[in-house]
């Protein structure tokens, strides 16, 4: 009877061990993802805000021609965010890949901008109403990659048990 009591009170430990490393490894991972989801809100943030004060600073030149009035300051890189959406992509693919076809319509919206503006640097006068068009489209994808974001935010953390569907506006 000692043996089977022994043998029963080490079953338990190690089953109350196996499962406490099973819950502080789970709880770590959503730290983890949580702390990534932020950041990638946050770069969302600031591309948005990027995206405004880019199309605020061509808006004037769009009709006459960039070229007439002043030639584009600092390097490519700054002016398209390229830093920012090179993290964006990294957090995406690396972190949180349901992400990934919304940030696919996000990057193509950018583009699209970046092409335009890059147009009317080259002194082609495209028209205003395109700029806003197209910057707004390209804040409003952003806008629903961070609606996707909150919306599947325990989803994204793995942070639960149950398992919920992956909403999507796609």
């Amino acid at each position: 009877m000692a043996i089977l009591t022994a043998a029963l009170a080490a079953l338990v430990a190690v089953t109350v061990a196996l499962l406490t490393q099973w819950i502080l490894g789970r709880r770590a991972r959503t730290d983890l993802l949580t702390k990534k989801l932020e950041e990638l809100y946050l770069a969302l943030n600031e591309v948005s805000a990027h995206n405004v004060k880019r199309a605020e600073e061509v808006l004037p030149y769009a009709a006459s021609g960039m070229h007439r009035i002043q030639k584009p300051v600092g390097s490519s890189v700054k002016r398209q965010a390229l830093d920012l959406h090179k993290r964006i992509v990294m957090l995406v693919r690396l972190y949180f890949p349901k992400l990934s076809s919304t940030h696919q319509r996000v990057f193509r919206w950018n583009s699209r901008v970046n092409e335009l503006i890059h147009r009317i640097e080259s002194g082609i006068p495209s028209s205003e109403k395109e700029l806003l068009q197209l910057s707004g489209a390209y804040g409003d994808a952003l806008a629903a990659m961070e609606q996707e974001i909150i919306t599947n935010r325990r989803l994204l953390t793995k942070d639960g048990l149950l398992l919920r569907r992956y909403r999507s506006d796609a």
